[in-house]
């Protein structure tokens, strides 16, 4: 078991970097932190296509740079994010992970619009209990994990038209479930959905590009 313990502050920073990641419409299939028993610490694993049609050194600066324009200091924890192509066939594994069709959806408001243009939302769904689902001493593939905290899944849509779009026809909410999320996001910036239910096609429509 993982000795170095992961704190609420690492699980913060990799979901404001997959909220960057989102906004910059840089496509993740899967996101997780792992334990390196190598090096006592935990390292951010992101699979991205980018790998694979770029270069692990362009999609490496492409990041950086989108964290950098984000106002995070990537720069300290660099050597603890690891790029990764979706084939990899234990990543393929814990995508799946995030594609079981009961959940529930998480909705933030942009805090940095230009005054004059709709606000951009994050939507992460999350099929788990917890915000993340923990992998421990499992094998996966042909890899054994020790221990690793699974995003759910993150995109990014820009005004509430889109929103409410992609929440009725992508997620079926009913037209009351839309206005009420509507109307808490318009007071409060933030939203949450309980008991999202997922047909299979949606869950393959919202796989990244």
């Amino acid at each position: 078991m993982a000795t170095a313990t992961l704190v609420n502050t690492d699980l913060d920073l990799g979901r404001k970097i997959l909220i960057v990641l989102a906004q910059e419409r840089i496509p993740v299939s899967v996101a997780f932190w792992a334990f390196l028993s190598q090096s006592d610490e935990w390292g951010l694993y992101i699979a991205t296509v980018l790998v694979d049609l770029e270069g692990p050194k362009v999609a490496y600066d492409r990041i950086l740079g989108a964290l950098r324009n984000a106002g995070i200091d990537a720069q300290p924890l660099w050597n603890r994010i690891f790029l990764r192509s979706p084939k990899d066939p234990v990543l393929q594994l814990l995508e799946k992970e995030t594609e079981i069709p009961n959940g529930s959806i998480q909705i933030m408001e942009s805090q940095n619009i230009p005054h004059g243009r709709p606000s951009t939302y994050y939507i992460t769904y999350t099929p788990y209990p917890t915000e993340t689902l923990r992998v421990l001493n499992e094998t996966i593939a042909d890899r054994f994990v020790e221990d690793a905290y699974v995003y759910g899944k993150t995109w990014a849509v820009t005004g509430l038209d889109h929103l409410g779009e992609l929440l009725s026809k992508v997620f079926h909410l009913n037209h009351g479930v839309v206005e009420s999320t509507l109307a808490d996001l318009s007071a409060r910036k933030t939203a949450s959905i309980a008991n999202v239910r997922l047909r299979p096609q949606d869950l393959k429509r919202l796989r990244p590009a």
